[in-house]
C-alpha cells in the first residue's frame, strides 16, 4: 500500500489557507496583531507637560466618551492566513465593574495598570510605561530605610512593585506573529484568564451552580474561596501622564485585547487595590485553546518560534526569572506560587523548553482522520500523547487495553507534535557537543508514511521514526518497550518520546495494513515485522497461524543476498524491486497479486516460500512498486505501467475481467503502456491506482488515474463505480470538480501539481502552492474536507507551516487506512 508522499516540485515560503480565504487579497495592514503585553510603543512624545488641575477634572469628567469615539479609522490586522485579529480601532471592555474615571479617584488620580508578561521584565523603549525604571525599583524595595526608599520613587512618574491579581491565572494561550512569532509560524505569550474562564476551557460546561453537577458546584466554590494569585508588576502612573499612558494603552496595537479594572494585592505592603488590565480573553480571535491543553505541544513551539522581538523562548524565561526572583523576596509571592498559585505552568514550560532544546528535538506535523490506535499522536482533548503506551497505540476506546481518553477521529488537519531523542556526544570532560545530525542535517525529515492505524516520519540520515498500531508489532518494537527517561523509578521527563528503529538505518520503507517493510541504507538489505499470517513478512506461509506476527526484523526466505530499490506493502502481501531492476512479491497470492513461488524445496519447518521473480522480457529494469489490496503495480525505467491480481474494479488499468489475471505482470492501456509515457511516479489505494507523468518539454506534472471510484477515490463524479483504463485527472481551480477536455486541452485555472497520495479508499494532491485537495472515502474526516468526498474539495484546519529558520521547499504527506498526515519541510 504505497501511501507514502511524491514529491515533483519546489517552493519557498508556503502558507496553507483555508478555502474559504484561499483567494483574499491581503490586507495592506497584514501584519499580525496578536500581542504579547510587552512592548508599548508610542506616537506620543516623551516631552509631557504638565496638566493644570481644571484639565484634569475636565479630562476625568469626558474620558469615558472620548474612549468610545476616539480613533474611528478601520484597521484590519490578521493573526494568520486565516483569522481577523483587530476589527476597527475601540479596544473591547470586558466585564468592567468600574469605568476608567472611578479608578483614578480611587488611587488619587494616579493610574494603576497590572503587567503580566513582558511588562515585568521590560516596560519597552518609547512611551509613558518605559519611564518606569524595574531595577530601581528592585533596589528601593530591598534598601533597609523605607523613608528612603519612599522618598526615591516619589521623584519617578512611573513607578512599579511586585503584586498579585486576584482570581487570575496566567495562561499561555495567546498567538504571537508580530513579536515572538511570523505570519508563517506563530509565537506563543501569555495573557490572564479568570478562575471561571480557566474552569469552563478545560471542562467545556457553563458554570451554573443552579444546574451544575455536585462536583462543578464544589469547584465554583472553592474558586470563589481560594482564589488565584497571580505574580505580576504593578505600574503606577503619575496624574500628569495618565492622559498619554491611557491613549497609548487603548490604541497603540493593542486591537482585540480586552480592558479589565482588578483587584491586585501588593507583595510588599499586603493592600489590595485596583489597577488596570489589558488581556486577550477567550473571545479574542488571537486567543489559542490547543496550546492552552497541550503543553507539550505549547513548549515546542516557544523552543523554535522566533519574532521581531526576538525568540520566543527568551519571552518565557525572562518571566520564569521574574517569577523565580519575586518568590525569592516576597514571602507572600513565595506562598503564593506555591499554595494556589496562579501561575501553574511558566515554570513547566521554562522546563519542556530547556529539555527540547537540549535533549529532544520536535518534528511539527498535521493531521486529520482516525486516531483509534494513536496514529495522530492526540488525547481526547487535542492535546500529544505522553504515556508510552499511548505511543505504541494501545488505546482503550471500546473498553479494548490501554487509556481511555484518546481522541478517535480529528475532521479536519489538526497540530501533531512528534518528539525524539537527540542523539548528542558527550567527551571525557562531560561536555554535550551538538549532535552532529543537527550540524549536517540528517536530523530533516525525508519522507512520510501511513499504514492501517501507524504512521512514520523518516529522516535524511535514515533513523525512522513509527508510532500508533502495534498489535502486530509493525513498529518494529514490543508494546512493552518503555522510552521515557527514569531515575530510582520515577519519570525525569515530561517526554515521551518515539525511539527510532533499532539498529537499522533505514533507505526506504512502505507501511502496510499491520507490517512495516524497510530497505536499509547503505547495505540495500530488505527487512520486515509486523503480521505475518499470510508470509508478507518473511515469505513463509503455513496457514496454521494466520496471526502470527513479529516485533523483530527480518529478512524474507532466499532474500538475505538480495539488495533492493523500493518496496511496497499491502493488506497481506509485500513486493520490492531488486538493485538489478527485478520485481519480488511474497506473501498471499490468491488473487493472482503475487508471481508464482519459485520451485524450492518446502523448509523443515514445513513452510512452503511464497516468493516469486519477475522482469519484463525486454529485460527493462523495474523502479519502483506499489501494493493494493489485492493487486500490485510496478513502473520500469522507460514509464511504463504494468499491473497484476484482482480486477473487480478495473485497477489493472484493463478491462474488468472477474477471474482472476495472468501469472505475470500486464502493460496497462493507454498511453502510460507506452515508452516514454512520461510517468515517474505511482501510488496506490485498496482499488484504485494513481500516477503522475511529466513532458519531455515542460515542467509541469500530469496525474492520471483508474480503478474503484464509488467512493469518489478518483475524485470524478460519474454514474459508473469504477475507471478501467488510466485516464487524465486535473483539478480545476476552485471548482471542485474535474474539469471537461477542452479545459484540459488549455490548462485554463487548472491547479499545478506537487505530490500526490492514496489512502486506503481516497486520494490526495499538494498544489504548487502548499495547498491539500482530497476526494474519496471520508467516513473517519481522513480528507479533512467538508462534503460528500464523491469530488476533489481543498482541506479544512490549520495551516501546514514549517518552523523557523526553514524556508519551506515542499510539503510532505501521506495516507493511510483512514488518516492523512503532512509536514512543511
Amino acid at each position: 500500500m504505497a501511501m507514502s508522499t511524491t514529491a515533483t516540485g519546489s517552493r519557498e515560503n508556503i502558507t496553507h489557507h483555508a478555502p474559504t480565504h484561499r483567494h483574499r487579497p491581503k490586507s495592506p495592514n497584514s501584519a499580525i496583531a496578536s500581542h504579547d503585553n510587552s512592548t508599548i510603543t508610542s506616537t506620543h512624545t516623551n516631552n509631557h507637560q504638565q496638566h493644570s488641575s481644571a484639565a484634569y477634572t475636565n479630562f476625568l469628567l469626558h474620558y469615558n466618551n472620548n474612549d468610545k469615539h476616539e480613533h474611528q479609522h478601520e484597521r484590519q490586522r490578521h493573526v494568520g492566513p486565516k483569522k481577523p485579529n483587530y476589527i476597527g480601532g475601540i479596544v473591547p471592555s470586558h466585564h468592567t465593574a468600574i469605568d476608567i474615571a472611578d479608578l483614578l479617584a480611587l488611587n488619587n488620580g494616579k493610574l494603576k495598570i497590572f503587567g503580566y508578561g513582558s511588562l515585568c521584565w521590560h516596560p519597552g523603549a518609547d512611551g509613558v510605561l518605559s519611564l518606569a525604571n524595574i531595577e530601581e525599583d528592585e533596589h528601593d524595595h530591598d534598601i533597609a530605610d523605607e523613608a528612603e526608599a519612599g522618598t526615591i520613587k516619589a521623584a519617578r512618574k512611573v513607578t512599579t512593585v511586585p503584586g498579585r491579581a486576584i482570581g487570575y491565572q496566567r495562561c499561555w494561550s495567546q498567538r504571537s506573529a508580530d513579536h515572538r512569532g511570523t505570519t508563517e509560524f506563530n509565537g506563543i505569550v501569555c495573557t490572564l484568564l479568570s478562575d471561571e474562564e480557566v474552569w469552563r476551557l478545560h471542562h467545556g460546561e457553563v458554570d451554573n451552580n443552579d444546574n451544575g453537577t455536585q462536583s462543578s458546584i464544589e469547584d465554583a466554590t472553592i474558586r470563589r474561596e481560594r482564589p488565584s494569585m497571580t505574580e505580576g508588576l504593578i505600574y503606577t502612573v503619575d496624574v500628569d501622564l495618565v492622559d498619554d499612558c491611557l491613549a497609548e494603552l487603548d490604541f497603540r496595537e493593542k486591537g482585540g485585547y480586552a480592558r479589565d479594572v482588578i483587584e491586585v494585592v501588593e507583595d510588599d505592603t499586603g493592600n489590595t487595590v485596583k489597577a488596570l488590565l489589558y488581556r486577550g480573553t477567550p473571545d479574542n480571535p488571537a486567543f489559542w485553546k490547543r496550546v492552552l491543553l497541550d503543553l507539550p505541544l505549547a513548549a515546542a513551539i516557544i523552543s523554535v518560534a522566533m519574532g521581531p522581538s526576538g525568540p520566543n523562548d527568551i519571552y518565557l524565561l525572562h518571566l520564569h526569572k521574574f517569577l523565580a526572583h519575586a518568590a525569592q523576596h516576597s514571602p507572600a509571592a513565595e506562598i503564593a506560587l506555591k499554595d494556589h498559585s496562579g501561575d501553574f505552568h511558566t515554570g513547566e514550560l521554562a522546563t519542556m523548553v530547556n529539555l527540547l532544546q537540549s535533549e529532544y528535538l520536535p518534528y511539527f506535523l498535521f493531521g486529520a482522520g482516525s486516531n483509534e490506535h494513536g496514529q495522530l499522536l492526540l488525547n481526547s482533548d487535542g492535546s500529544v500523547l505522553m504515556s508510552n503506551n499511548d505511543l505504541d497505540g494501545d488505546l482503550n476506546l471500546d473498553g479494548k487495553n490501554g487509556l481511555d481518553d484518546a481522541m478517535s477521529e480529528v475532521h479536519e488537519l489538526t497540530e501533531m507534535l512528534l518528539v525524539v531523542p537527540r542523539q548528542n556526544n558527550t567527551d571525557e570532560n562531560g561536555t554535550t557537543e551538538e549532535e552532529p545530525s543537527i550540524r549536517n542535517g540528517n536530523h530533516e525529515p525525508q519522507s512520510l508514511h501511513a499504514g492501517g492505524g501507524h504512521s512514520a516520519l523518516l529522516t535524511n540520515g535514515g533513523d525512522l521514526y513509527l508510532w500508533g498500531w502495534n498489535d502486530a508489532g509493525q513498529l518494529g518494537r514490543a508494546s512493552t518497550s518503555s522510552s521515557k527517561s527514569t531515575q530510582g523509578g520515577r519519570a525525569t521527563s515530561p517526554f515521551n518520546s518515539v525511539q527510532p528503529l533499532s539498529n537499522i538505518k533505514v533507505n526506504a520503507l512502505d507501511l502496510g495494513h499491520t507490517h512495516t517493510l524497510v530497505i536499509e541504507k547503505d547495505t540495500g538489505r530488505l527487512f520486515g515485522f509486523g503480521e505475518n499470517g499470510r508470509g508478507q513478512v518473511n515469505g513463509r506461509a503455513d496457514g496454521s497461524t494466520l496471526s502470527d506476527s513479529c516485533h523483530v526484523a527480518q529478512t524474507p526466505v532466499g532474500l538475505s543476498e538480495e539488495r533492493f530499490a523500493d518496496v511496497g506493502a499491502g493488506l497481506f502481501h509485500s513486493a520490492a524491486i531488486t538493485e538489478q531492476g527485478e520485481l519480488i512479491t511474497w506473501g498471499c497470492g490468491r488473487f493472482g497479486q503475487c508471481l508464482c513461488p519459485a520451485e524450492v524445496e518446502t523448509q523443515g519447518d514445513g513452510a512452503a516460500p511464497t516468493v516469486g521473480r519477475w522482469r519484463p522480457a525486454d529485460g527493462s529494469k523495474l523502479v519502483q512498486v506499489a501494493c493494493g489490496r489485492r493487486h500490485t503495480v510496478a513502473l520500469d525505467e522507460h514509464g511504463r505501467v504494468w499491473t497484476l491480481g484482482d480486477n473487480k474494479y478495473g485497477q489493472l488499468g484493463r478491462p474488468v475481467d472477474i477471474s482472476i489475471s495472468n501469472a505475470e505482470p500486464q502493460l496497462v492501456d493507454g498511453p502510460l503502456g507506452r515508452v516514454n509515457s512520461g510517468c515517474f511516479a505511482i501510488c496506490s489505494g485498496w482499488s484504485h491506482i494513481l500516477a503522475i507523468t511529466r513532458g519531455t518539454d515542460s515542467k509541469a506534472v500530469t496525474m492520471h488515474g483508474w480503478g474503484r471510484n464509488d467512493k469518489g477515490q478518483l475524485g470524478v463524479r460519474s454514474a459508473q463505480s469504477h475507471v478501467s483504463a488510466p485516464q487524465v485527472l486535473k483539478l480545476s481551480l476552485g471548482s471542485n470538480k474535474i474539469p471537461t477536455e477542452t479545459e484540459v486541452d488549455s490548462n485554463k485555472d487548472v491547479i499545478s501539481i506537487q505530490s500526490v497520495c492514496c489512502g486506503a479508499e481516497s486520494s490526495h494532491v499538494i498544489d504548487m502552492d502548499g495547498d491539500i485537495y482530497s476526494t474519496g472515502w471520508n467516513e473517519h474526516g481522513n480528507l479533512a474536507t467538508i462534503g460528500d468526498g464523491l469530488s476533489w474539495m481543498a482541506t479544512y484546519g490549520v495551516s501546514v507551516v514549517a518552523p523557523p529558520p526553514s524556508k519551506v521547499e515542499r510539503n510532505l504527506f501521506a495516507a493511510g487506512g483512514a488518516h492523512i498526515i503532512a509536514l512543511a519541510k
